[in-house]
């Protein structure tokens, strides 16, 4: 398939390069609407991937148009994640079916533990498919799985641990693994062979390629579009090819990216976009354990603005604005919405205190640049 490009002004214009040495010639659009022209010239493919940086906002509202207009065309679209682990599965189904809440969903997948990459700024593909009926399949390999291979190896994992995983990792090309062997060079984990990291890039492969296949073969009508970081997508040797391996499906490779440009069979479309960030979130300045069931204060950072009112170590948040604050993902919903110095009133029990009838409330301003609220 021929590579095309279009520059997307629903983030503002990004300059296309000289389309003289483009074929076809670079399309270069300074207006939303004119995203939807490149989108409406992808060819009728069962299977769409669309690969993303993760902490780039706009990557994510681009994935948000391809969704939105995809879902518009055929009606009968799933969408396939890499954000979530396969455990996440039952409380994803139970969200998207209104059976229990975001805050709930959030704390039984396990989002902030397994992800942890602000929600924000995957909420509005999450609202999108909820409202629109739109299921939701986690394609990702559990952490405590990758974390062992990562270790130990794949041949490490006890029988039963390595029957959850897929019965067949196929043949890997050479570019793959030279790229995979870049990125480990650039990083290398502490106490990780190079080997055991790229049995985990392919468990991290084959484990989404297999999500999206048995859903796809369970819902022959179906079609999906699989959101998952560029690496994964590009040139095709990630997950397509080992999607295609089980489906004979090759599906449409988009990546977002003006530095892509040029880059022989990286992808079918390319958008450029210009890069935007997600405004400031409003902090508590706390670092929190949250292993109990409760969430106490562990830390404060030096600027906190819950020192200076009295809140401190072993101390915990009952509510944010009314708001309870049971689990982490609670509190984190209660704050999602807040600025750097907006105004919130945060109730909190005292460590020692054994009642709720000993609680007290305090009204801070949020602090902003702070390291980010954490929990251990």
């Amino acid at each position: 398939m021929s590579l095309g490009t279009v520059a997307c002004g629903a983030m503002e214009t990004a300059q296309a390069p000289d389309d003289t040495a483009m074929d076809p010639p670079v399309l270069s659009v300074g207006e939303t609407p004119r995203l939807q022209q490149m989108l409406a010239a992808l060819p009728d493919d069962r299977i769409v991937f669309v690969g993303e940086s993760h902490t780039r906002y706009d990557h994510h509202l681009v994935q948000l148009e391809v969704l939105k207009f995809l879902h518009r065309r055929h009606g009968d679209v799933a969408l396939g994640v890499e954000w979530f682990q396969t455990p996440a599965q039952p409380a994803l189904d139970d969200y998207l079916a209104g059976r229990i809440t975001e805050a709930q969903m959030l704390d039984r997948s396990g989002y902030f533990d397994r992800w942890r990459f602000d929600y924000r700024l995957y909420r509005p593909i999450i609202e999108y498919a909820k409202h629109n009926g739109i299921p939701i399949i986690a394609l990702n390999a559990p952490v405590e799985l990758t974390r062992k291979i990562g270790q130990d190896g794949l041949g490490a994992l006890p029988a039963d641990e390595r029957a959850t995983l897929p019965a067949e990792y196929g043949p890997v090309k050479e570019g793959y693994r030279t790229r995979v062997k870049a990125a480990f060079d650039a990083h290398p984990p502490q106490g990780q062979s190079f080997d055991h990291f790229f049995e985990v890039m392919q468990t991290w492969d084959e484990t989404m390629a297999q999500r999206a296949a048995d859903h796809l073969a369970a819902h022959p009508g179906r079609r999906m579009v699989v959101l998952a970081g560029s690496g994964h997508v590009m040139y095709g040797d990630g997950i397509p090819d080992r999607l295609e391996r089980r489906t004979g499906i090759r599906g449409t490779r988009l990546l977002v990216g003006a530095e892509l440009v040029g880059e022989a069979d990286v992808a079918d479309f390319i958008v450029l976009s210009r890069e935007q960030v997600l405004p400031p979130a409003g902090k508590l300045g706390a670092f929190l354990d949250t292993t109990g069931d409760s969430v106490k204060v562990q830390g404060l950072v030096d600027d906190s603005p819950l020192k200076p009112v009295g809140v401190g170590e072993g101390d915990v948040i009952v509510a944010i604005d009314g708001i309870p604050t049971p689990t982490f993902a609670d509190l984190k919903l209660a704050l999602l919405d807040k600025a750097p110095g907006d105004k919130v009133t945060v109730r909190y029990r005292s460590a020692g205190w054994l009642s709720g009838e000993d609680e007290d409330s305090v009204e801070i301003a949020l602090g902003g640049e702070t390291p980010p609220m954490m929990h251990r």
